[in-house]
């Protein structure tokens, strides 16, 4: 059920105020900050081989491209800043090889319903290299009918031609960067894209055919205020995307370096910024998007938001889909991929990277096998963050569990938000409530066992 613009106005920035604290995004459970760094490649690699055995099911594949033309002061991606393509060539050439010695350890199961390009900046790639990767990936996996192919683009370096090779590949879904159209937020931020090379670009990509278009902005960055958030969300609404993502900016600047850099500009903290965040969401729900999850909204006739009214939609590290893959596979630098129950990151520095791929192994660097009760929970969460209710009876199919008798210390923890209004039981199960739905985090977090530990939460960014 997704909230109406009347029901959503009890959404104040008093009520987000109380709830903006740290805790997790929900990408995975459990977080990365319990991940082990003794898991390592022999681990990976047996969560392969039990995935293997699955010869029939579907994967997800995500691929990492680190490479930008240019460093944009608020991002917090692991990236490579490069003009010099020798560099891009080199990596993908060790790319390959992963790719190759994955599959390998896949057997016979090679279908894929789910691809995603992320970044950095996908499009840093000519059609040549765009054409070579694609290629390398189907020599090794068979993209079933139907697939999700989509990658992330930066209107600023993107051209035509690379959007008609990418449709010829089978490209079908695209996401476009954006963050702010206003031009003193651009420069403070340095990625000056103007309101026309956006529309630009995304014309030219509806002409072609994609799908699913997604537009990025980021709210709580500096020089924003209410009034140019405004101006940029409705140029947005006019421009009309299929989806669109509304994260909240995390100024880290002693673990970013960079972002030191912007320390001098005024930026909206505290109640400025949960304003525009209240602004956001009740402009987009104005203007007819449906709310899905805790910072996305997408147009009714769009796949995500039939999938929510269904309760069939899902989330993994490439973020809501309507692909039910149980499995993914990461590809490159930094990459994650979540398998054979457990999930692994590669190395993050390319030399690393490089060496271990050198070395015959898998570039592994972090990752866990999950527990029973990780299972659990992971799965009780995820229907939450994506469906906004959980099914008794499906709890128990699945894992043979009694919610009251499993979670009923986690029970406990959800009496604020019974009593807010976010969530309300019923004889089938919970369900969480239209004002719940933008704090759908923090009411994740009285499942989260791991929070239970002192001192915990200073790992995650704010909720809001």
């Amino acid at each position: 059920m997704s909230p109406s613009p009347h029901t959503d106005i009890e959404v104040t920035p008093e009520l987000l105020h109380r709830y903006d604290k740290p805790g997790p995004r929900y990408t995975s459970y459990p977080t990365a900050p319990e991940w082990d760094k003794e898991f390592g490649a022999t681990d990976y690699d047996d969560a392969l081989v039990r995935a293997s055995a699955d010869v029939d099911e579907v994967l997800s594949i995500y691929v990492h491209l680190p490479f930008c033309w240019q460093r944009c002061l608020f991002c917090g991606c692991n990236v490579i800043i490069s003009k010099k393509h020798e560099l891009s060539d080199e990596y993908l050439g060790y790319l390959y090889r992963e790719i190759k010695m994955t599959a390998a350890r896949l057997g016979d199961r090679r279908k894929v319903k789910q691809l995603h390009w992320g970044g950095g900046t996908p499009t840093y790639l000519n059609e040549t290299q765009l054409t070579e990767l694609f290629g390398k990936l189907s020599e090794h996996f068979d993209f079933v009918e139907g697939a999700e192919i989509a990658l992330e683009v930066d209107p600023r370096v993107t051209t035509e031609n690379q959007l008609t090779v990418l449709r010829e590949l089978g490209f079908n879904r695209i996401s476009m960067g954006v963050q702010d159209l206003d031009p003193k937020v651009q420069a403070a931020i340095t990625r000056n894209q103007t309101e026309a090379e956006t529309r630009q670009l995304f014309d030219w990509s509806r002409e072609k055919g994609f799908g699913g278009i997604n537009l990025d902005l980021i709210y709580g960055l500096p020089e924003q205020n209410a009034a140019t958030w405004e101006r940029t969300i409705r140029s947005v609404i006019d421009i009309r995307p299929d989806r669109v993502a509304v994260y909240s900016y995390a100024h880290l600047p002693e673990a970013i370096k960079h972002q030191k850099k912007i320390d001098h500009y005024p930026r909206p903290e505290g109640d400025a910024k949960l304003e525009l965040f209240v602004l956001a969401r009740k402009l987009f729900l104005e203007a007819g998007y449906k709310a899905i999850g805790m910072d996305h909204f997408a147009l009714p006739t769009d796949e995500l938001a039939i999938a929510l009214e269904e309760k069939r939609l899902h989330r993994n590290f490439m973020g809501y889909s309507v692909v039910p893959a149980a499995d993914m596979i990461g590809f490159g630098v930094s990459a994650i991929g979540e398998v054979g129950g457990a999930y692994a990151q590669n190395e993050k520095r390319p030399v690393k990277y490089f060496q271990k791929l050198d070395a015959g192994e898998l570039p592994t660097m972090t990752g866990i096998t999950l527990s029973d009760d990780d299972k659990v929970r992971r799965w009780l969460i995820r229907q939450l963050m994506c469906n906004f209710e959980v099914n008794f009876a499906m709890l128990k199919e699945r894992f043979g569990v009694d919610y009251d008798t499993y979670f009923a210390a986690d029970e406990a923890l959800l009496d604020t938000c019974y009593a807010e209004g976010f969530i309300e039981r019923t004889d089938v199960g919970l369900n969480v409530l239209p004002l719940g739905q933008a704090f759908i985090r923090n009411i994740c977090m009285a499942f989260d066992t791991y929070l239970r530990k002192p001192s915990h939460f200073k790992n995650f960014s704010r909720t809001v």
